[in-house]
């Protein structure tokens, strides 16, 4: 009973009152319809809230006012229709005409997923010290659950952190232990780590970063001292 009132309560609110049963509530059609509109203006002010909480960096680049007019037009042209408050802002970025604020947008949306994802052991160099070169190329990693990695196609990296360049092409977000962390990495870095999605030996990684790197080696060692892979031995 209480899903399907639930169900009707929402479809009312997405689709209009037509779609309300009339024995959902007591009381005649004026006051349901003031109690249904003050249960949407409280829902729609949640939902701006959740996105001004997750967005504070596209919010300070497009300013207060304008950021609240598209957040607005986000959520009532439906963008966040089936999503809860935690959820909401997964397809902001898409939204954003701006291709500056996007890459904002999705930089931050990315740091928020890095920092609820799964616990996991982060391979490190020092896990790796030691080994020959047989045993060091069949270690067997993965994508660490909390990394992201985000394109870049404006100047985006120093509105996040004054340190990065302006030419930063990507950026690598990593919480291999409590903080978020971020590194600015190149196109080649980014499709190895997409290519690591399931468990395979880190020597295919290494081959695959030296076909665009001078020395694959050195830089699979900055990825994994980023946090960027998962040990995956026991």
């Amino acid at each position: 009973m209480l899903e399907r009132d639930q169900a009707a309560i929402a479809a009312t609110l997405l689709h209009g009152p037509g779609h309300l049963p009339n024995t959902l509530f007591a009381g005649d059609d004026a006051a349901v319809l003031r109690g249904l509109r003050v249960h949407a203006n409280t829902i729609s002010h949640a939902r701006l809230v959740a996105l001004e909480d997750s967005f504070p960096r596209t919010r300070d680049h497009l300013g207060a006012a304008e950021f609240n007019r598209l957040s607005r037009a986000f959520v009532e042209g439906g963008g966040a229709e089936g999503r809860s408050l935690t959820d909401i802002g997964a397809a902001f970025a898409d939204w954003l005409a701006d291709p500056l604020a996007a890459d904002l947008a999705r930089i931050e949306w990315a740091w928020l997923a890095a920092y609820h994802a799964a616990d996991a052991a982060a391979l490190t160099l020092a896990d790796l010290a030691g080994r020959d070169e047989a045993a060091l190329l069949a270690t067997p990693v993965r994508r660490h659950p909390a990394v992201r990695t985000v394109a870049l196609s404006r100047a985006a990296a120093p509105l996040i952190d004054p340190a990065f360049a302006p030419d930063v092409a990507a950026l690598l977000i990593a919480r291999p232990e409590v903080d978020v962390r971020l590194f600015a990495v190149q196109p080649a870095d980014v499709a190895v780590i997409a290519t690591a999605k399931e468990i395979l030996p880190l020597g295919n990684l290494i081959a695959r970063l030296a076909e665009d790197h001078p020395d694959g080696g050195a830089a699979i060692a900055v990825l994994i001292d980023a946090g960027a892979f998962e040990r995956c031995e026991r």
